[in-house]
């Protein structure tokens, strides 16, 4: 290279290193002059909160709700559902505002049909998740009702609190799970019920046909026989005319008398104690290693 072509290149690098020193100095004097001063409240709201950014609060994010608990008289500071008590507490503390009551729950799979108990009638090979397979006749499962075990619920999850065990459906980890509901309007089937983690009992099947379908679909449908209806001390169990609800908060208040017959007279053991698998004789499906 000549010494005239080392000139110019010199000559280049000299200008464009100057152009860059001066828009870089351009650009942060005009960062400076207008920058929007934010409030310090709001960043030490947002430090107490999870960062979870699930939207359980019903804003878009963590930094949302810590701008509106702030900002707006009207915002509750214990809308933090996976942050519970503690949480509601500190930014109570920080806004203050009244930090009210907190209900600590958790969101249970209102389906046992594993493959041990619910049978295939087809074989889907389509796009696997489970909203597709939703789309084709109700998906492959006999039960139309049940669980398809592709895993929308266990992606969505920002608490790594689902995974599909090694009976094909979705379980929750309760020890991990803070209500934070995003899995409830994932799933296609609307399968998942948020519960008080207190709660007594839970109900393994969401089936709305006749007997004879479910007894022909899954060994623990409900048949809607009714019987935990009539045998609830608590007044905690009805009937909507389609399928069986329970009022948690008046089953927990009735107190240690109850002797839980309800989940003793169901036939198909699908209403249970919380633990139990709904077939005692078979053991309970465990989160598979390495999940």
């Amino acid at each position: 290279m000549t010494s005239e072509s080392l000139q110019t290149a010199a000559y280049g690098l000299g200008v464009f290193s100057g152009l860059g020193l001066l828009f870089g100095v351009a650009l942060g004097a005009a960062a400076e002059r207008f920058k929007v001063q934010g409030n310090p409240l709001v960043d030490r709201v947002r430090d107490k909160l999870p960062s979870a950014n699930c939207g359980a609060c019903g804003f878009a994010g963590c930094t949302a709700y810590a701008e509106a608990v702030v900002e707006r008289a009207d915002v509750s500071p214990s809308l933090c559902i996976p942050g519970r008590e503690s949480v509601a507490r500190a930014v109570a503390e920080l806004t203050g505002k009244d930090a009210g009551s907190v209900q600590d729950r958790v969101v249970v799979m209102t389906c046992h049909g594993t493959s041990a108990y619910a049978r295939d009638e087809a074989e889907y090979a389509g796009i696997p998740t489970c909203s597709a397979a939703a789309l084709v006749f109700g998906g492959p499962r006999a039960c139309k009702n049940g669980c398809l075990g592709l895993a929308d619920c266990v992606r969505a999850c920002p608490f790594d609190a689902l995974f599909i065990n090694t009976g094909g459906i979705a379980q929750v980890n309760t020890d991990k799970c803070t209500g934070c509901a995003v899995c409830v309007s994932v799933c296609p089937k609307d399968l998942f019920r948020l519960y008080p983690r207190a709660r007594r009992i839970e109900l393994s099947c969401k089936a709305v046909d006749k007997t004879t379908v479910v007894r022909s679909t899954c060994m623990v449908g409900c048949t809607t026989c009714r019987k935990c209806v009539s045998k609830c001390p608590a007044g905690a169990i009805t009937w909507d005319g389609r399928t069986i609800l329970i009022d948690h908060e008046a089953c927990i208040a009735y107190g240690p008398s109850c002797n839980e017959a309800c989940s003793d007279i169901c036939p198909s053991v699908i209403l249970h104690r919380v633990g139990q698998s709904p077939r005692p004789e078979l053991v309970e499906i465990a989160e598979p290693s390495g999940v």
